[in-house]
């Protein structure tokens, strides 16, 4: 059950993805077009509607077919990263979630790394989805969304809120130009 519960996490932020490709697709063109893909909206919307499809159905069904398609999805994502930073793309917007991406990290290819090998895991072991473990849930499994949803949400954060802070974090005052960043900080002397 637990690694239905991971699963579910992992199709939840599938489907998050998809539903902001489907929002703003234009936010997604670059990176289709820094990796040599037809940059068109109308492919953005085709990938966040697969994503959306594949994500609630996992989410809802779990199961060795449906979690196989989420983990090539995330493997195709982790690939798209490590290509966009090894083609030095960092500048571009991972697109995954439309308007709210962040630059290609290795956190960000760590993450969708992890998922890959959580729904991997989760397709070799048909980990079961939220409709096939619900009659063993408490509460009719409400605490199990509920968690389910914060955990949906630090995903996407881990995701786009802390690249975007540790890309941020380079670009400190005083590092324009040098190459490196300038840090500064000062200790004030407590009160006597």
């Amino acid at each position: 059950m637990v690694l239905g519960g991971l699963l579910g996490v992992v199709a939840g932020v599938l489907a998050v993805g998809g539903m902001a490709k489907l929002r703003a697709p234009a936010a997604t063109v670059p990176m289709l077009e820094a990796l040599r893909l037809p940059a068109r909206p109308a492919l953005a919307r085709l990938l966040g509607a697969a994503e959306v499809a594949i994500g609630v159905a996992t989410y809802l069904f779990g199961g060795p077919w449906l979690a196989a398609a989420t983990a090539v999805l995330f493997v195709v994502f982790t690939g798209s990263v490590l290509r966009l930073r090894a083609a030095g793309e960092a500048a571009v917007s991972c697109g995954c979630f439309g308007a709210s991406s962040a630059p290609p990290t290795l956190v960000h290819a760590v993450v969708d790394g992890a998922a890959a090998l959580v729904a991997v895991s989760a397709a070799v072991t048909g980990a079961p989805g939220f409709i096939e473990m619900r009659p063993d849930l408490p509460a009719a499994g409400v605490a199990y969304l509920s968690v389910s949803f914060v955990a949906v949400g630090l995903g996407v954060a881990l995701l786009t809120a802390l690249p975007e802070a540790l890309v941020a974090a380079r670009r400190t005052p005083g590092s324009a130009g040098t190459g490196r960043p300038v840090r500064s900080f000062s200790v004030e002397a407590p009160l006597t």
